[in-house]
């Protein structure tokens, strides 16, 4: 006879990337309470917990303390996120942790709706209930199976709404004593988590606030913005290495490729690119057309080498990155990816500007014009990297000199420089 249960689901870790991990000494584990208790706690001292891992975990804590049979506890919250949909937080009695991770948006095309739990709780609106442990139990999704064989024998999914609307999370709760969970005890669980958007709405919002700034301005400057960095005007002056990248020939391949082709062909050039930036400490100011302009901060005066090493370590891993696209797009006819990276290090005002109702959070000042400049010569000279006289003297390092160059619109000539060409770093 054929296995009636779903296939057990594997995703690429990727795809559920691990954000905070919580374990509660035993100590501070809350021995025993009520549920009047814990919903007095969710208006009052959860509001002023660090995280909503934290609080989610002392949440479960508390739920099992009022002597409710719970082996598991879970919440699943929709977010606003360019790579996940979702968050996930997972607690298990047996493993006294609660884990929390994030849902990538490929995951809801992995999943068939009939076996999805949270999508059928969060957009459908239903509330889901399981016996496991009876012998014609209706083991319907993946998950059944693994809670089955952790001993589990009743599963309750609820629909919680948030305050905007809409069923926002959904709450389930997984016990393992005989017999599954009682008819009151099913009535107090329901009652309780409807309490929970009080706390979780709250962590929501702050997150999702993080995740667009983020995405849109970059971590660091978000996270300024955030803090409360947003008057018009406001800015600082800081000492930083200058990147400014763009693609060569992007105005014959663009009029030739479809609309979603160059998007597709975009986004992955500014991955490889953007990887490299992020990986050696820097940060993507903003996206211009086909290029890009990133900083590389000189924290203390004694940085700059460093700050300028990383810079050019970026940029070589970016055009090996960008070369193996093209070699991909090569396969399929296409004329290589080429780029052109400028570095310079100089001195820039980073904060608002704009008009009242419409800002920019970036940098400006001579160094940004220095640094297009730069960037024209490359295409020029047809190299992949050029840099300029003060990256030179800040980075302290073998370089070689392209000469004198007049550049537009500044008054001074530059000397320019290039990577030595090594066996190690056969792109520059």
């Amino acid at each position: 006879m054929a296995d009636p249960r779903p296939a057990p689901l594997r995703f690429d870790p990727r795809l559920q990337p691990t954000v905070e991990v919580v374990e509660r000494p035993p100590a501070e584990r809350p021995a025993h309470g009520s549920l009047d208790g814990v919903a007095e706690w969710l208006v009052g001292p959860a509001r002023r917990i660090a995280s909503g891992a934290r609080a989610f975990d002392e949440f479960a804590w508390r739920m099992l303390a009022t002597g409710l049979p719970l082996l598991r506890v879970t919440m699943h919250s929709t977010t606003l996120h360019p790579q996940f949909l979702g968050a996930t937080f997972v607690w298990f009695r047996t493993t006294g942790k609660t884990v929390q991770t994030l849902i990538a948006h490929e995951v809801r095309d992995l999943i068939r709706d009939e076996e999805n739990p949270v999508r059928r709780v969060v957009v459908g609106g239903e509330t889901l209930r399981r016996r496991i442990d009876v012998p014609d139990a209706v083991l319907d999704f993946p998950i059944l199976h693994d809670l089955k064989a952790q001993g589990a024998t009743d599963y309750l999914a609820l629909p919680v709404a948030g305050a905007h609307g809409g069923y926002n999370y959904m709450v389930s709760y997984v016990t393992d004593r005989p017999g599954g969970f009682a008819e009151p005890e099913i009535a107090d669980l329901t009652r309780v988590s409807q309490r929970l958007p009080v706390v979780a709405d709250m962590y929501s919002q702050r997150s999702i606030a993080s995740n667009v700034l983020n995405a849109y301005l970059g971590a660091k400057t978000g996270q300024r913005v955030l803090a409360g960095q947003i008057r018009r005007g406001a800015g600082e002056e800081i000492s930083a290495v200058l990147w400014s990248s763009d693609l060569r020939g992007f105005t014959e391949r663009s009029d030739r490729l479809p609309g979603e082709r160059m998007i597709a062909l975009l986004n992955a050039l500014f991955d490889a690119q953007a990887k490299a930036i992020h990986d050696h400490g820097g940060e993507i100011l903003k996206f211009i057309g086909d290029g890009l302009l990133a900083i590389f901060p000189i924290e203390t005066p004694g940085a700059a080498a460093e700050a300028a090493r990383h810079a050019l370590e970026a940029a070589v891993e970016a055009l090996a990155a960008v070369r193996e696209l093209g070699d991909e797009l090569a396969a399929a006819g296409e004329p290589p990816l080429q780029i052109v990276v400028a570095l310079h290090a100089g001195t820039v005002i980073y904060g608002n500007i704009g008009a009242a109702d419409r800002l920019d959070f970036t940098v400006i000042g001579p160094a940004v014009n220095l640094v297009s400049r730069v960037e024209a010569v490359a295409k020029t000279l047809n190299l992949p990297i050029v840099v300029s006289d003060e990256f030179a003297r800040a980075y302290a390092g073998p370089l070689r000199s392209l000469g004198t160059h007049q550049l537009r619109g500044l008054a001074a000539p530059h000397e320019l420089f290039a990577p030595v060409i090594t066996a190690a770093s056969p792109t520059a």
